[in-house]
């Protein structure tokens, strides 16, 4: 989990993770327009298919986008209330110009952003970006003839449809083990969608904070301090698992029986080595710098091999798409599965337990007792001077330093990664080590450098 200390109010971000910023304040009426008349530049023409979480602000911010992409001549297709995957989904699979949602994914509910998807069914990467940036001081472009608008809310069916008939989810196998299901959906986008799949793969199921009204009953990341009323129903109803979403539901985390809430570096450990060991094609798994070492633990045994990208979910899409990865994702919770989606995907991810408990016939406690016992911690603070870094480098000038994304350093058991975040204005410090006393002592060493230079 994230520890966090003194995090001042964020002003608009904006990065490859989207454009994020407090509602009415940071993020507001007129910049929504400006952004959608510079992502109708980037566009040009056809159709864009959008969609929203559940934050009220989201409606009205969407009639704006929707409504300046029309009035420029583009089409619009209006999902409603969905997953982010689900619209990434539907533009690559039915080609579409590009899409948008209106989302702050993890952030708290006076946040809100914009999550911009390219003609490829991914989200914009660094150069993309930049071409969209090019068109900030440009004028909005008049139609000849402007854009129809359509309202479909049934569209996520599509997307449902296509995980359940992935040749590596056995529907019938996973309603032969009649798993026992509590999903909670943080009252977010993927409240409805999640809900219908897990329906559809045959479990018996018990939802909490599935409801889409706007108002939230817990901390959308879903991290361990976030989920004891999961942990709490789980234990209750006597469930095979418990999964949790975000608030824009492109991530999954977990809760077993015994262990209740677990890391969610466990997600993407889990089923990246099930799709490895379960397909026949090239066996390359990509993650960030971030992420928990385990998969590359467990790829010396199962044969698969393991690259790392920087953090920032079009980092690692882009990689996997050169790399022609079987699966990637992030320790946050995140799953991609290129042949479905080029983007985190909890449909996907959750799927994919299943089918995994199913195909081992092993409870989901089994199966991680068989990963690394690993030791990991992540801290936020405020962004701190360049001091900083320079001194952190100095303390750790016998470890092996990868500068692609932040200072990464690599020890004999375990590492420690510093980068500025994408969606906050703060600094993250991971560190994952063999031994609680190894974490220990690395944290000790940076906070004692945070309190020289502050």
């Amino acid at each position: 989990m994230y520890l966090i200390y003194n995090i001042e109010i964020m002003t608009l971000i904006r990065s490859v993770s989207g454009i994020r910023g407090i509602a009415g304040k940071d993020l507001h009426p007129e910049n929504i327009a400006h952004f959608a008349a510079m992502f109708s530049r980037f566009i040009k023409k056809g159709t864009v298919v959008c969609g929203r979480d559940t934050r009220l602000s989201g409606i009205a911010f969407n009639n704006i986008f929707s409504s300046t992409l029309n009035f420029a001549g583009i089409n619009t297709i209006d999902c409603g209330i969905v997953p982010t995957p689900t619209i990434l989904f539907l533009v690559k699979e039915y080609m579409h110009s590009g899409g948008y949602i209106i989302t702050a994914s993890h952030n708290p509910p006076k946040y809100n952003g914009l999550k911009l998807v390219s003609s490829k069914g991914k989200f914009l990467n660094i150069s993309e970006h930049k071409t969209f940036s090019s068109f900030e001081n440009s004028l909005p472009i008049i139609a000849k003839t402007q854009g129809q608008y359509i309202y479909n809310p049934e569209l996520f069916k599509k997307h449902i449809q296509a995980v359940i008939d992935h040749p590596l989810i056995n529907k019938k196998l996973i309603k032969k083990r009649k798993f026992k299901v509590v999903f909670d959906g943080a009252n977010g986008g993927g409240s409805i969608v999640i809900s219908a799949l897990l329906k559809a793969l045959g479990v018996e199921l018990i939802e909490i904070n599935t409801n889409i009204d706007g108002k939230f009953t817990r901390e959308l990341e879903p991290i361990p301090i976030n989920l004891t009323g999961l942990k709490k129903t789980v234990k209750k109803h006597k469930a095979d698992i418990g999964l949790a979403t975000d608030g824009d539901g492109d991530r999954i985390a977990i809760v077993t029986p015994k262990r209740g809430c677990v890391s969610e570096e466990y997600t993407i450990a889990l089923t990246a080595d099930y799709v490895s060991k379960s397909s026949s094609g090239n066996n390359v798994i990509i993650i960030n710098q971030s992420t928990s070492r385990m998969l590359e633990i467990t790829g010396k045994k199962h044969h698969y091999k393991v690259k790392r990208a920087s953090v920032g979910e079009a980092n690692v899409v882009d990689l996997i798409i050169r790399s022609h990865a079987l699966i990637g994702g992030e320790g946050n919770g995140g799953v991609i599965l290129p042949d479905i989606n080029n983007t985190r995907d909890a449909l996907v991810a959750s799927a994919l337990i299943l089918m995994m408990m199913a195909d081992y016939k092993k409870s989901i406690d089994d199966i991680i007792d068989e990963f690394p016992a690993l030791y990991m911690k992540k801290v936020k603070f405020p962004i701190i001077n360049d001091k900083f870094f320079k001194n952190i480098r100095k303390e750790f000038k016998n470890s092996m330093l990868t500068e692609t994304d932040g200072l990464r350093f690599d020890m004999d058991n375990g590492f420690l990664h510093i980068r500025k975040s994408g969606t906050e204005p703060i600094i993250r410090i991971i560190g994952e080590f063999d031994s609680k006393k190894e974490l220990q002592l690395v944290f000790n060493q940076v906070k004692r450098i945070i309190k020289c230079v502050e």
